[in-house]
C-alpha cells in the first residue's frame, strides 16, 4: 500500500513470532512498518493509522486480508495462528463492513489484537463493541498489565489470549520476590484465560527464569521478526528451547 503524505509511504511486513514454551511456533504477530521510497524514512505505524482516512484505513484492512489470503494453506498447514493488531476505527470498519468481516473471517486462523489502550475497554461486557467483535473474532489483548485498564475484560472472557505487558514483566523479574509474585500472577490470569503469553523475553536470563512457569506463549527479541518470504524459518525449534 503506498500513503502520499509530504513523502511517499510504502508498507511493508514483518512476521514476529510467538512460541510455546517447548519450541512450537504458536502464532505470528502480522506487524506492518511504513518507510519512504529511498527507505531513509520511517513513519511510526500508530502515527500513520491515526491520519488514513476511512477509505485509505478500509484498503489497508483489505491489503491485510489480501496477505493472509495469500499465505493461508501455510497457516493452516502448520496449525499457527496469525494475529492482527486492530486499534478502534479498524474496529469499527470491521464491524460496518460485512464483506471486508467476512473476508477476514474467511480464514479461522486469523485473530485479532488490541491493546490495553482500546477506549472504554475496562468497561468489559458492557462495551457493545467489543462484544460485537468477539462474536465475530478470537480476541488478544496487548501490554495486560500496564496500568491502562482494570481486570474487567479480562474476568468477563473477552480474550482467549492474554499477553503480560513486557514492562511488567521485567519489573517483577527485578524483584526479590519474582519467584512468588510471577506464578501467583498467571494463576490468577489463568482463572479467567488459559492462554497467556509473556512478553519482553529479550535475553536467556528472563527465558530461563519463566522455564518452569504456567505460561502458554513467550516473545521477545531472542526471536525476532523475519520477512514474509522466510516464515519457514521460523517453524525450526531455536536453540533456546533445546
Amino acid at each position: 500500500m503506498k500513503i502520499q503524505f509530504d513523502t511517499a509511504f510504502n508498507s511493508s511486513y514483518l512476521c514476529q513470532p510467538v512460541y510455546s514454551i517447548e519450541g512450537k511456533l504458536l502464532a505470528i504477530e502480522l506487524l506492518c512498518r511504513f518507510s519512504s521510497a529511498d527507505s531513509k524514512l520511517i513513519m511510526p505505524t500508530e502515527l500513520v493509522l491515526n491520519l488514513l482516512t476511512p477509505p485509505q484505513l478500509q484498503r489497508f484492512l483489505n491489503e491485510q486480508q489480501i496477505w493472509a489470503n495469500e499465505h493461508a494453506r501455510w497457516f493452516s498447514d502448520n496449525q499457527v495462528i496469525l494475529n492482527i493488531g486492530v486499534e478502534e476505527k479498524q474496529v469499527a470498519l470491521l464491524l460496518e463492513d460485512e464483506n471486508l468481516r467476512d473476508a477476514f473471517k474467511a480464514h479461522p486462523f486469523i485473530h485479532l489484537n488490541l491493546s490495553e489502550s482500546f477506549p472504554q475497554l475496562s468497561e468489559g461486557r458492557k462495551n457493545s463493541q467489543l462484544m460485537a467483535l468477539k462474536q465475530h473474532f478470537p480476541l488478544w489483548l496487548e501490554n495486560f498489565g500496564s496500568g491502562n485498564v482494570t481486570m474487567a475484560p479480562v474476568f468477563d472472557h473477552l480474550f482467549q489470549w492474554v499477553k503480560l505487558d513486557k514492562n511488567l514483566f521485567w519489573q517483577l523479574y527485578e524483584g526479590e520476590h519474582f519467584s512468588i509474585v510471577m506464578p501467583s500472577l498467571l494463576r490468577n490470569v489463568n482463572r479467567f484465560c488459559r492462554n497467556v503469553v509473556v512478553d519482553g523475553l529479550d535475553s536467556q536470563d528472563y527465558f530461563d527464569a519463566l522455564r518452569k512457569t504456567d505460561v502458554q506463549g513467550v516473545k521477545g527479541l531472542l526471536w525476532p521478526g523475519v520477512e514474509p518470504a522466510a516464515l519457514d524459518k521460523l517453524l525450526v525449534r531455536p536453540a533456546q528451547f533445546h
